[in-house]
């Protein structure tokens, strides 16, 4: 992979509002944390003007909001998921415990006291995610009903994106402290690496 698909801005989360109009909502990854850079909404946008605020940034979101891009841009891209997302982190948090228990068990009376690993909350997502419920049953509030309808739907599903981010902070954070946990590797990982492999971030065809 080249380097500007190695390291991505964050998630450009898309949907499409009910009166056809599309929404984009950037979270930001950091070395320094997850942040929420900036939303529009854009009405009967130019491709150029989507493209700008895609480029360098993974898309992610609803079916009706990607669909919505590829229609008005007229190409085609490899868009993100939750699902899968939040599969991969699972996994690398069940790859840590198992290192963890292999470490403990290799001198058990020594490291009888080694702390474990924090217990992460990863939220269950379906295709047609509806993130304000998932927000609530994680303890997260969802936008407030004095929230513009149009945006109510991307500023949810992007707090639920930036709440999978900053999980996977913590848990890369954990990685990072433990020495018997990273074989020397001590650089924070801002998405899981094999699935950031599958899900790169846009980059028009034609600039």
């Amino acid at each position: 992979m080249t380097d500007w698909k190695l390291d991505p801005l964050g998630f450009a989360v898309v949907d499409e509002t009910q009166k056809g109009d599309l929404a984009i909502h950037h979270v930001s990854i950091r070395d320094e944390g997850v942040f929420y850079t900036g939303a529009w909404v854009l009405r009967g946008p130019s491709s150029k003007e989507i493209q700008d605020r895609l480029r360098h940034w993974i898309p992610i979101g609803t079916v009706d909001g990607i669909t919505k891009i590829k229609a008005t841009i007229k190409e085609s891209f490899t868009s993100a998921n939750l699902t899968t997302l939040v599969t991969a982190c699972e996994a690398a948090e069940d790859s840590l415990n198992e290192t963890w228990r292999e470490y403990q068990n290799k001198e058990p009376k020594k490291r009888a006291n080694l702390v474990p690993l924090g217990a992460h909350t990863w939220p269950s997502v379906t295709k047609d995610v509806d993130a304000a419920r998932i927000l609530k049953q994680i303890g997260r509030q969802p936008p407030p009903e004095s929230t513009p309808s149009e945006m109510r739907g991307v500023l949810a599903l992007a707090r639920l994106v930036g709440y999978i981010s900053e999980t996977w902070y913590e848990l890369e954070g954990e990685r990072i402290s433990r020495a018997y946990l990273n074989n020397g590797d001590t650089r924070r990982a801002k998405y899981p690496p094999t699935w950031l492999k599958a899900h790169p971030p846009y980059w028009p065809k034609v600039v």
